[in-house]
């Protein structure tokens, strides 16, 4: 088979901030890379296909190829909501490749961090979600989007800060420097934050995560509450997951680095550097789903 009339594998590692998308033969190689917006569609399918799809086409571009020959070609996509019920089945689709397959981006994330071994993944970013394998034994918690979960991620961490802030104006808490910044942009009464929480996705809420981290840094009394209290209950979760006896922690995401430094010693230690990014995880699941159809 010629390289030209080779099937190629995209594949999409789609979060809540970023949808990155990897070009690759079946060989493994990578012969081209995007990035572009948010691709959780659970928050707005519309959009998030949108995304998907533009910088899908701009990847063929960027190697090369005609965009239209994605319909010869498979589909591995690995996306923040595809867990939830019918979301992955939609997606798929509204999809023109030869062979496609949408599940959600914990499992790419976990196969590029950990390969085949044994461990725990604690990924933080807009959402969150912590996996631990232990003798082909799975647990999964969290993942269920910051309404109910994303425990410590940019969303639930944004969220809680406005919460915090208008209690500080309701005079529920004293204002602390960084509550008084955030009513500040909002015109310097909740109205402006109630207007804003109606239309607000998790990338809005998740725009003030930097913020807090900064002001946690620099002994902000309200920062101070909202961090220490999401790295008690990430805690909590890897106790839960029983990450001591999983032999290694890949702590990802955009907010990793800043809850490393917040571990006790113990985690700490266990602390690793994945074997690969989200994106490796697909294009590997890829391969293995799809190996008899492209020998």
């Amino acid at each position: 088979m010629s390289q030209e009339s080779e099937s190629l594998i995209v594949a999409v590692d789609g979060g809540g901030s970023t949808c990155r998308v990897s070009l690759c033969r079946m060989s493994g190689r990578v012969v081209g890379t995007a990035r572009g917006g948010s691709a959780n569609i659970t928050t707005d399918l519309n959009s998030a296909l949108s995304n998907i799809l533009d910088t899908v086409h701009r990847v063929y571009r960027v190697a090369g190829f005609d965009p239209t020959r994605m319909v010869n070609d498979f589909a591995f996509l690995g996306l923040a909501g595809a867990n939830l019920d019918g979301m992955a089945a939609q997606t798929e689709n509204a999809l023109s490749f030869s062979k496609v397959m949408v599940t959600s981006d914990r499992e790419i994330t976990v196969q590029g961090a950990m390969g085949g071994e044994d461990g725990t993944v604690a990924a933080i970013g807009t959402g969150s979600f912590f996996v631990s394998r232990q003798n082909e034994k799975i647990v999964s918690i969290g993942g269920w989007g910051f309404q109910l979960g994303d425990d410590g991620g940019g969303a639930f961490l944004g969220r809680k800060l406005l919460r915090r802030t208008i209690h500080a104006h309701d005079g529920i808490i004293p204002h602390s420097p960084l509550t008084r910044k955030i009513l500040e942009r909002f015109g310097g009464t909740p109205q402006g934050m109630v207007a804003f929480v109606q239309a607000a996705s998790p990338m809005d809420y998740g725009s003030f995560a930097p913020s807090l981290i900064e002001a946690y840094y620099a002994g902000d009394a309200v920062a101070v509450e909202i961090v220490d209290a999401a790295a008690a209950s990430l805690h909590h979760t890897l106790d839960v997951l029983s990450t001591k006896a999983t032999g290694a922690l890949y702590l990802l995401g955009g907010l990793g680095p800043v809850y490393k430094k917040l571990l006790r010693p113990e985690y700490q230690e266990l602390c690793t550097p994945p074997k690969g990014n989200a994106s490796d995880g697909a294009m590997a699941l890829a391969r293995q789903l799809w190996a008899g159809d492209v020998e």
